[in-house]
C-alpha cells in the first residue's frame, strides 16, 4: 500500500463482498476508500467458484483503490461459512521460572498443551482467544507474568475451519494480488464493532445474521465465550418467498425488505402486496400476511438456533445484557421483537459506532464486519499471541501464509 498509515480489510460474504481502505484516527478510522461488489461466487460463506470470487474480490478494491488513491498489497480478510467451529479447552503446566514467577515460557507451554487436541480431519486451528488463566487455586486472572505459584493454567476458546475453506478464500484474494495479512472470524470482527467493554464483561449475545449464515459469538466475563455458524441466513428467507409465492428472487428480495415482518400477528389482515410471478409479466395481488407468515417460519429457525446456541454455551443467559443483532438480516421488521419474545432478553440493533461515528454513511449493521476488521487489527498488540507470531517475515510468500503457520490470532 503506498502510505503505509493506512490499513486495508476485506469481508467476504456470501450476499456481498466489501473492501474498505482507512487510516486510523484516534480510537476511531477514517475512511478513505469503500467498495462493494456482489459476491458471485459463495454460497453460505465458502467459495463454490473461484474465478468468479476473484471478480468480485476485485471489483470491490478497486473502488476502494480508486477513492482512496492508493495501491492495496495486503488486508486483513473475513472468514465464516457453516464449517466454523468453536471449542474450549484448558492446558495446565508447573511453573518453572525462577523464583516460580509465571514466566512467557510457563505461558507458552500451557496454551500448548491446550491446543494439543485431534481436530476433525482436513480442519485448522484460526484463532486461538484467551478467555482466563488460573495460578494454583486463584482463577480468572487475565494477566500471569510474575506471579507465583506452583501449577498455571489457561482457558482458551480455539476457532476451527476447513482448511480447504480458508485456503480457497487466501488464494481469490491472492489471486486478486493482495497478501492476506490474517484471517478473522466474522463474528468476531463484528463484535469488535458494535460491543462496549461493559457489554463483554457483563454477558452478551452477538448473532450476526448475514445472507448465507447467521454468526453467534457469545461473550462472558469480557471474552468470548462460545461461537457457531448456523448455516440459515437472509438468502433463505428469500427463497422461502420466491417458491412459496411463484417470485422471481430479485422480486422477492425486495418485497421482503420493502414488505416483510417476521411477526406476522402484528400485520392488518386488509393489507395486501404486489407480486411479479416468475417467468412472465403477470402481476397478482396476496395479502401482506401470508408474505410475514412465509418469512416467519424461517426466522423462527434462526431465532430457535441462536437459543439453542445460549444453552450449548452452559451460561445463565439471565445474567446477560442482552442480545445484539446485527448484519443485513437484523433489520428486518420484527426480527428485534421476535428474539425479545423467545430468549426473554433485551434486544438491539448493533452499530458499529466503536469504528466510525453514528451518522457516517457506513453506520449500518451491515458493515459491522468490514469495520470490525479495522479495529480487529488495531488491537493486536493487545491480544494473547504465543511467541513468534508478531514477527512480520520479510518476504511476500511468508506473509501470506504467516496467519496459517502460526495457527493463532
Amino acid at each position: 500500500m503506498a502510505k503505509k498509515q493506512l490499513v486495508a480489510v476485506i469481508d467476504i460474504g456470501t450476499t456481498k463482498i466489501c473492501s474498505v481502505i482507512a487510516r486510523a484516527v484516534g480510537n476511531k478510522f477514517e475512511i478513505m476508500g469503500m467498495g462493494q461488489s456482489p459476491s458471485n461466487g459463495l454460497r453460505r460463506g465458502n467459495v463454490v467458484n473461484l474465478s468468479e470470487t476473484i471478480a468480485s474480490v476485485k471489483a470491490s478494491l478497486d473502488e476502494a483503490e480508486k477513492q482512496s488513491e492508493t495501491n492495496v498489497e495486503s488486508a486483513w480478510v473475513s472468514v465464516g461459512g457453516e464449517f466454523v467451529r468453536g471449542i474450549n479447552r484448558r492446558g495446565e503446566t508447573e511453573i518453572r521460572g525462577k523464583h516460580s514467577e509465571v514466566s512467557d515460557e510457563d505461558v507458552q507451554r500451557a496454551v500448548t498443551a491446550a491446543k494439543s487436541i485431534d481436530l476433525p480431519t482436513d480442519y485448522q486451528i484460526i484463532h486461538v482467544l484467551k478467555q482466563s488463566f488460573t495460578v494454583d487455586t486463584q482463577k480468572g486472572i487475565v494477566d500471569p507474568i510474575g506471579m507465583t505459584g506452583r501449577n498455571l493454567g489457561v482457558n482458551l476458546h480455539l476457532v476451527i475451519n476447513a482448511a480447504a475453506a480458508v485456503q480457497n478464500i487466501v488464494s481469490a484474494i491472492n489471486k486478486a494480488n493482495v497478501v492476506v495479512e490474517g484471517v478473522v472470524m466474522q463474528q468476531l470482527a463484528s463484535a469488535e464493532a458494535i460491543l462496549t467493554t461493559d457489554e463483554k464483561e457483563m454477558g452478551t449475545i452477538v448473532a450476526d445474521i448475514g445472507g448465507g449464515t447467521t454468526d453467534i459469538a457469545i461473550y462472558n466475563e469480557g471474552c468470548i465465550w462460545h461461537s457457531e455458524v448456523l448455516a440459515i441466513g437472509g438468502n433463505l428467507v428469500t427463497r422461502d418467498i420466491a417458491v412459496g409465492l411463484r417470485a422471481a428472487l430479485e422480486d422477492a428480495e425486495l418485497t421482503k425488505i420493502k414488505f416483510g415482518s417476521a411477526v406476522p400477528e402484528e400485520v392488518p389482515r386488509e393489507e395486501v402486496v404486489e407480486i411479479h410471478e416468475v417467468g412472465s409479466t403477470s402481476k397478482r395481488m396476496i395479502p401482506r400476511k401470508v408474505l410475514c407468515q412465509i418469512i416467519a417460519a424461517r426466522c423462527d429457525q434462526i431465532v430457535e438456533g441462536i437459543a439453542q446456541a445460549v444453552e450449548s454455551s452452559g451460561l445463565d443467559p439471565q445474567l446477560f445484557t442482552g442480545v445484539v443483532l446485527t448484519g443485513g438480516g437484523a433489520e428486518l421488521r420484527g426480527m428485534l421483537e421476535k428474539v425479545r419474545r423467545r430468549l426473554c432478553l433485551p434486544a438491539r440493533l448493533g452499530y458499529p459506532v466503536n469504528v466510525v461515528p453514528l451518522g457516517h454513511p457506513m453506520c449500518k449493521p451491515i458493515y459491522c464486519t468490514v469495520l470490525g476488521l479495522l479495529r480487529y487489527s488495531s488491537l493486536q498488540s493487545d491480544r494473547f499471541l504465543p511467541a513468534g507470531f508478531g514477527n512480520k517475515p520479510k518476504s511476500r510468500l511468508n506473509r501470506l501464509y504467516r496467519w496459517a503457520l502460526s495457527k493463532i490470532s
